[in-house]
């Protein structure tokens, strides 16, 4: 992540001493200047691609810091077996603001960009990179008595993005997953949904 970051400013930087010195040379040395004048722009483009699709430093440690914590669920808190038969799904649907481009990944997003779509929605300019788009997620809700303190737990599942009939599909053929539980703070807790993704 961060070669890449130190690549867009050697590239930014080499690009503006190329433009900068192509620019007035009359020399005779190099036979085709405006051909490194272009390659100055080139340079200038290849800084732009890296800046833009590179997650920011806070990011990055965001999706890190959320990988470790599932790591350690995963290794050292308590793995339930959960029936997806004994499940409840709920859904949700709510109306978003979302780009034009689709961009999926927000830390991708160049924080001028970010500016700017901000106060087009706040003006609600009816020119801006802006859509109203309907978005339903699902959430699988289990509930499972508790040993200890004879309790029932409930277990909520992040938002997934589709109807319930949809992923009520894709349940019954998994059948089951793992559920794992921190043992001291019951309320830190991770259902492996890997499945999904495939």
């Amino acid at each position: 992540m961060m070669w890449r970051r130190i690549a867009a400013y050697f590239f930014l930087g080499l690009g503006f001493l190329t433009i900068t010195f192509f620019r007035h040379y009359k020399g005779e040395l190099i036979p085709y200047p405006f051909l490194f004048w272009i390659a100055g722009f080139a340079m200038f483009w290849i800084a732009f691609l890296f800046m833009r699709y590179i997650p920011t430093s806070k990011a990055a440690k965001s999706r890190k810091l959320l990988n470790d914590s599932i790591d350690q669920l995963r290794s050292d808190g308590e793995r339930l077996n959960i029936d997806f038969t004994a499940c409840e799904l709920r859904e949700h649907s709510f109306i978003e603001e979302r780009q034009r481009d689709d961009r999926t990944n927000k830390s991708l997003t160049l924080d001028i960009e970010r500016e700017i779509q901000g106060w087009n929605a706040f003006a609600r300019n009816p020119l801006g990179n802006i859509d109203e788009v309907h978005v339903t997620q699902t959430f699988i809700v289990c509930r499972i008595p508790n040993s200890r303190t004879g309790s029932t737990d409930t277990f909520i599942s992040r938002g997934i993005p589709g109807d319930k009939v949809t992923l009520g599909f894709y349940l019954d053929r998994q059948k089951r997953t793992s559920l794992y539980v921190d043992k001291s703070d019951r309320r830190r807790y991770y259902f492996d949904l890997d499945f999904l993704a495939g």
